[in-house]
């Protein structure tokens, strides 16, 4: 199952669909027959102009332009809760307030509808070395009724960015490459300047790891700025985590929801401590080196046994007149079927006794994935 089918696994094409920001990739393109309306930043128009250097044929017509304040408001009230499901891939991040995005969501989908949500993940891309975004965040950033990212927003997108080697801004999560700050703090005023321009400078507002996303939207929910639950969040091997939500609040008594607060907030320290492993020196990090030298050593040693194995056989199928193919064979077959069918360990001592055959010059034969015997 690719990207796109796993976000979109509960929809068919006759769903009717609002998305969000979908700009050069959409994930549910009227082209393919999805029942799409298209809310962007810009018109069509615009999109191919500024996305010239991707591919353009891509790029949705767009039904709404959206130039801040709520979504909800963009579009005709006959429309609210006529949706079957919201999306929004790598959008939330940029909005000024997270609250009031999320509050047009559940105005827009129906009653039974969903919220489908692509996020970057704080440990896989260029948002590595920042804090994450709290609840009271998102609570001052409705109150302040906010359309344009504060200066503390600038300043701490750029200085705290980063990249692996290359410039590469977004990347898989067992990469242990060093990660390195990209931006001068000389800069800072150039920074600071963007909260003041006329129009919208965008950045990455609102930071998280699934088990701190998860945290919010219960939080919001429990102090009543949203209807909304997690239905399920998921991680991806690179970059981003998903989120599907659901209109109804958890109710739960206080002292369930201080349990489900703290299992969450648990899990965040875990999911940070996991983004220490692409630091050299870390304790995870050294951790996991000792494991990969462990896992080096076994196979190693399956090596050295799948040797001795392929040895003895040689010496029991030799005589004076030489090499006794046949039983060399079938002494093969036999030692090849009492290997395990898993572990990599297995797979090394199978591969071995299948390459000393092949030095041998005969065929490498096999049967359920043992060497199986017959003529070489």
């Amino acid at each position: 199952m690719d990207r796109t089918q796993r976000l979109l696994r509960s929809l068919t094409k006759s769903a009717r669909i609002i998305e969000i920001g979908p700009s050069f990739s959409p994930l549910a393109p009227k082209r393919d027959g999805w029942n799409t309306l298209v809310v962007d930043h810009a018109s069509h128009e615009e999109l191919l102009a500024k996305y010239a250097d991707q591919d353009i044929a891509q790029i949705e017509e767009v039904d709404c332009v959206w130039k801040g304040g709520s979504i909800a408001d963009a579009l005709p009230a006959d429309q609210h809760g006529t949706f079957d499901a919201f999306i929004a891939s790598h959008v939330i991040e940029h909005t000024t307030d997270i609250v009031t995005f999320l509050q047009a969501a559940q105005t827009l989908i129906k009653p039974n509808g969903i919220i489908i949500l692509a996020v970057p993940d704080k440990r896989k891309c260029f948002d590595f070395y920042r804090h994450l975004s709290s609840t009271a965040d998102a609570i001052e950033a409705f109150y302040q009724r906010r359309d344009r990212h504060s200066a503390r927003t600038h300043i701490d997108y750029a200085l705290n960015m980063a990249h692996k080697p290359n410039g590469e801004g977004a990347w898989h999560g067992e990469d242990t490459r060093p990660v390195v700050p990209v931006s001068s703090v000389i800069d800072e005023p150039n920074w600071r300047l963007a909260a003041g321009l006329p129009d919208y400078t965008d950045a990455h507002a609102w930071v998280f790891v699934p088990a701190s996303f998860q945290l919010m939207i219960l939080e919001l929910a429990a102090a009543g700025y949203i209807d909304l639950c997690v239905e399920e969040a998921a991680e991806a091997e690179a970059t981003e985590f998903y989120a599907w939500l659901r209109k109804g609040r958890e109710t739960l008594p206080q002292s369930d929801l201080q349990a489900m607060r703290k299992q969450l907030m648990d899990r965040v320290i875990i999911e940070l401590a996991e983004q220490s492993r692409q630091i050299i020196g870390s304790p995870l990090n050294r951790l996991q080196f000792a494991e990969n030298t462990v896992a080096r050593l076994v196979e190693a040693e399956s090596r050295i046994e799948a040797m001795q194995t392929v040895l003895e056989a040689i010496r029991g199928s030799t005589n004076w007149r030489g090499l006794n193919r046949r039983k060399f064979q079938n002494l093969i077959a036999e030692a090849s079927r009492s290997v395990p069918s898993t572990g990599s360990a297995a797979v090394q001592h199978i591969v071995l006794l299948a390459e000393a055959r092949r030095m041998l010059g005969t065929p490498a034969l096999f049967e359920g994935g043992k060497i199986k015997a017959g003529e070489f």
